[in-house]
């Protein structure tokens, strides 16, 4: 998962953004998520707070940021669903 803030009055691109990652990197460094953040927090030693966002996980009923999945058929990052969710961890939809 990749977790990004837009710059301000920017609006996240599906298709460019999966064009540019399948350009750029190979297959195993794709992230399957893309987590867009409006804050990403700090630590007092301004790290980035990421154990917070891996509990969290890529569940969207837990998750009120926009989430997209990465969904080679379509070629483009998707809006995470509960139905992509299910069928994730229900091993119906193979990472």
């Amino acid at each position: 998962m990749a977790c990004i803030r837009l710059k301000e009055n920017c609006e996240f691109n599906a298709e460019s953004t999966y064009r540019y990652v399948n350009t750029h990197l190979p297959k195993y460094a794709r992230p399957c998520f893309v987590r867009i953040k409006s804050d990403i927090e700090l630590t007092a030693t301004f790290k980035y707070r990421k154990v917070q966002l891996v509990e969290e996980g890529f569940n969207p009923a837990i998750i009120k940021d926009h989430l997209y999945f990465l969904d080679d058929k379509e070629n483009m990052y998707v809006q995470m669903t509960q139905d992509i969710y299910n069928s994730v961890k229900n091993h119906e939809f193979k990472l």
